[in-house]
């Protein structure tokens, strides 16, 4: 392995190549696809109603407007997202928005008739559709009049699709002189603390600069989600999100203990960072600094040769899908104005693709980042033969792949690493666990908060910045001194209402891809093994898919083994001391 110092914006980086799927948002075959939405969808509500149609057939014309809905919503985000000023791409944005609520609007006539057929269930040609047909029966229980699903569907673009998405663009598009938000996020890891520092406060000051709009963007995305569920009988945001999750309120509880237990474990990594940068205490803004005599940087070709290289040393198939991505331009990787922040894999049903965005800083984080979300990719080609009602996964299994693939880098280039090359890898990885475990229950407990506050009325910028404070002085105590009174602000994950509590999840697909990497090697065929497991995201629930990979989630026990291996590591960091 080499590590080098370099100037990373003389690396030529990928830009995406969506030719594939669309040549453009003013395709004819782009409106086509939109229009074939709006014809399948008004196709889906009649048949619906005639209870003489077999439900096979429903469920088959169902699956069609899934497929064709997700693939052009899929290319106007990913349009979007990389090019949020550009009119043509905002007017198709808002297009495909009114498509998807016609197409919501068939899926709830579609639900609410086949679940009054429910003595059909049990047809043997319906056997590999049990999941589904069991989630659509509960789905029935929280629905309101078709009416009023109908207006509230239409109802979601107006508002929470629209407060979602001025967060979006105002995050995207907002400046301190010459850097973007996502530019200065970035700055975190540089290995000059000044720079952290300022940085930090430039990004405090722009979120500042703009916090009424967007806490009343997230005012209005949770005062929407808190009316609708009410409305729809659900007895709080979170029984939706376990809904949606797969998983049962017990595996949740045992997780969120396990997280809890954790949190002592890494402020003491945390101080042991501290000692390991030479300061008294760690700041905020010192959180993802590098840390080792040698600066870890890598080249746009080096991360795509070791990433290759791990992956095919996993698997040689894997290998193979991994080098298609990157010879066939599935990735879009530069940082620049008008782009959105973060990393994202998605999606194209009709074409059997993925596409993978990310802001590449060329550090071990930005190389674990691109393993991450090609692991995602991957689990897409895994699931991309079976129907759209078998296929869909949750998150919580989402991250399985994706947390996968970044512990095979981790473990493949650690081993080989001299000693000083080790620090800077294995702090990296605690570093990132402790995002994944600690960051992520800092952000449920805020959620929660946030929710509750909500329901007395809009709740202030100073109160939500106040309500992060706290919950991040209950996850990180001591272990950091300033914090960011301002994450509810850069977290798109906050601003959807279908995705209340996008944060577990991630501990969860951190912790079970720990427990599966440690068990590869006492399974015949692992990787074929690893391959079926992910094969059944999309038609069991999580504790089915987990009691076949030979974990019990419902045990507090099962979540403190990844834990353990983690603190192995952190302990480990010590020896540098």
């Amino acid at each position: 392995m080499k590590l080098y110092t370099k100037v990373m914006n003389k690396d030529k980086l990928p830009k995406w190549d969506l030719e594939s799927i669309y040549s453009s948002v003013d395709s004819e075959e782009f409106n086509s696809d939109i229009k074939k939405v709006y014809a399948l969808s008004k196709e889906l509500k009649e048949k619906s109603k005639d209870k003489t149609i077999p439900l096979l057939e429903l469920i088959k014309l169902r699956d069609e407007l899934r497929a064709v809905l997700v693939n052009v919503s899929s290319y106007s985000y990913t349009s979007f997202s990389v090019d949020t000023t550009n009119p043509s791409i905002l007017s198709a944005y808002s297009k495909c928005e009114k498509m998807e609520s016609e197409a919501q609007d068939a899926d709830t006539v579609f639900l609410y008739n086949i679940a009054e057929r429910e003595d059909e269930f049990s047809s043997p040609e319906l056997k590999d559709y049990a999941l589904f047909l069991a989630e659509a029966k509960e789905c029935r229980k929280h629905m309101m009049s078709l009416e009023e699903e109908s207006l509230a569907n239409e109802m979601l673009q107006v508002s929470a699709s629209s407060w979602g998405k001025l967060q979006m663009t105002v995050t995207a598009a907002i400046k301190d002189g010459d850097k973007t938000l996502t530019q200065l996020r970035g700055l975190a890891m540089s290995p000059d603390r000044e720079v952290r520092k300022n940085a930090y406060e430039r990004e405090i000051k722009i979120l500042k600069d703009n916090e009424i709009a967007l806490a009343a963007s997230l005012n209005g995305v949770k005062g929407t989600t808190l009316m609708l569920e009410r409305r729809k009988g659900w007895k709080d945001p979170i029984d939706r999100s376990l809904f949606a999750s797969r998983i049962s309120h017990k595996t949740l509880d045992a997780l969120i203990s396990a997280l809890e237990d954790s949190r002592e474990m890494f402020r003491d990594y945390l101080k042991t960072k501290a000692k390991l940068l030479g300061l008294e205490k760690l700041e905020w803004y010192d959180m993802f600094a590098p840390v080792g005599k040698k600066s870890m940087s890598y080249t746009w070709e080096e991360a795509k040769a070791l990433v290759t290289k791990c992956y095919t040393s996993f698997s040689p198939e894997v290998g193979a899908f991994i080098k298609n991505a990157f010879d066939h331009n599935w990735i879009d990787a530069e940082a620049h104005e008008g782009k959105v922040g973060g990393a994202y894999d998605i999606s194209f049903p009709l074409k059997g693709e993925s596409r993978v965005m990310m802001n590449w800083e060329g550090t071990y984080d930005s190389v674990s980042t691109l393993a991450h979300e090609l692991g995602h990719a991957y689990h897409d080609s895994v699931v991309k033969n079976y129907p759209m009602s078998q296929a869909d996964y949750p998150m919580t299994l989402a991250e399985t792949a994706s947390i996968f693939g970044e512990t095979n880098v981790f473990q493949e280039v650690l081993k080989s690493a001299t000693k000083d090359e080790q620090l800077p890898i294995i702090e990296a990885f605690v570093s990132s666990c402790c995002q994944v475990c600690i960051d992520i229950l800092s952000r449920y407990y805020f959620e929660k908060s946030a929710f509750e506050k909500r329901k007395d009325g809009d709740v202030s910028p100073e109160d939500f910045c106040s309500l992060m404070l706290e919950a991040q002085e209950n996850t990180y105590g001591d272990g950091l001194g300033l914090k960011h009174p301002y994450m509810w602000a850069v977290k798109g994950h906050y601003y959807s209402y279908g995705f209340s509590f996008y944060n577990y999840p991630y501990a969860f697909g951190q912790l079970f891809a720990l427990g599966l990497f440690a068990s590869k090697d006492s399974v015949d065929d692992f990787p074929l093994h690893y391959k079926n497991v992910l094969s059944m995201t999309g038609r069991y629930k999580a504790e089915e898919v987990a009691a076949a990979a030979g974990c019990d989630i419902e045990s507090k026990e099962f979540w403190m083994k990844g834990i353990k291996l983690i603190a192995t590591y952190a302990e480990a960091l010590k020896e540098w001391l």
